[in-house]
């Protein structure tokens, strides 16, 4: 029951990340850029003020018990930057890799070989004492992860209370804009918030602590193969992997499937930032799904600092770019 449930729950997602065309690297480098299209920005705030409430009332019912993720500062922001970074150069992110497969980009292939690569290298390899000084000594709050609720008592309410409003407005002035095929940034936020919110309660009925994730998951295949005790095919596994099926059938029954390889600039690009994104979310614990989407949920401070560095790596590479002449 719990492998059908995580890849139902894998599938949820990526049909909707497939109808939406949600790619983080599209996100955050189209609301930077000028002129901006802020419209998968404006899903993304959707995307949050819906599951955050949603969320944390089920903390505060006892209906789920998350792991949160550690609030080690400098993992934090140097894995985020890297991960920023590597969004720039493969022009994708991780869920953005799986999705991409499902709609038929199949030289995703390759930065989904060197993902893996930076990933076992952060956990296992030459990498991983930097990664563990990085994430030595994180702030806890009475021994547990430091979160918004558990650090600024009342004022966290508050602030969020502000923050959400803020975002109502600027979301209530904002323009529906014509996406084609794709969905428009209310109902793919919707949809997405939604999804994320549900997938916390069958994740738990499922045994599992966490949605959604892609940190640590090839090392943790790497080990199993390998005879180390890793485990190949847990919950986190199955849902991510299972976005490429979902995306598939989304794909195909909306009209954008598109088979298709790359040239061998693109396949160079590929696979440099799968690399990098393997490192970045190697060190940093997680990427823009393990951190962005699900872990600010959390309110989790390790997973809005994560966000926040990987929005200033995509804007610094981005700007390097422009300088060189490769946009």
């Amino acid at each position: 029951m719990a492998t059908l449930l995580a890849i139902l729950t894998g599938m949820g997602l990526g049909y909707i990340i497939e109808r939406g065309d949600m790619c983080f690297h599209s996100t955050w480098r189209n609301l930077l850029r000028r002129p901006s299209n802020p419209d998968l920005f404006r899903a993304y705030l959707v995307l949050l003020l819906i599951s955050i409430p949603v969320v944390q009332l089920f903390i505060f019912m006892g209906w789920i018990s998350p792991w949160i993720a550690p609030f080690a500062w400098r993992a934090n922001l140097v894995g985020g930057l890297i991960f920023g970074v590597g969004m720039v150069v493969a022009k994708s992110c991780i869920t953005g890799i799986f999705y991409k497969l499902g709609h038929g980009m199949l030289g995703v292939l390759v930065a989904l070989t060197t993902w893996f690569l930076g990933d076992i290298l952060t956990y296992l390899g030459p990498l991983a004492g930097l990664r563990d000084s990085l994430n030595s000594n994180p702030i806890q709050v009475e021994g547990v992860s430091a979160t918004v609720g558990n650090t600024l008592g009342i004022f966290g309410p508050i602030l969020l209370i502000l923050l959400a409003a803020g975002a109502i407005y600027y979301l209530y002035n904002s323009p529906q804009n014509d996406r084609g095929k794709l969905w428009g940034w209310l109902p793919l936020g919707i949809a997405m918030g939604l999804m994320l919110s549900i997938a916390w309660l069958v994740a738990d009925f499922a045994g599992a602590n966490y949605s959604y994730g892609t940190s640590r998951v090839p090392t943790g295949l790497f080990e199993a193969v390998t005879g180390r005790g890793g485990t190949a095919l847990g919950w986190i596994p199955l849902t991510l992997f299972a976005i490429v099926p979902g995306a598939l059938i989304a794909a195909y029954t909306s009209g954008t499937l598109w088979v298709r390889g790359e040239d061998m600039k693109r396949y160079t690009e590929l696979a440099a930032g799968g690399l990098f994104m393997g490192v970045g979310a190697g060190i940093a614990g997680g990427c823009n799904l393990g951190h962005s989407m699900v872990g600010v949920s959390l309110l989790s401070w390790g997973s809005i600092l994560t966000t926040f560095a990987i929005v200033a790596g995509v804007w610094a590479a981005d700007r390097v770019y422009k300088q060189i002449g490769m946009n």
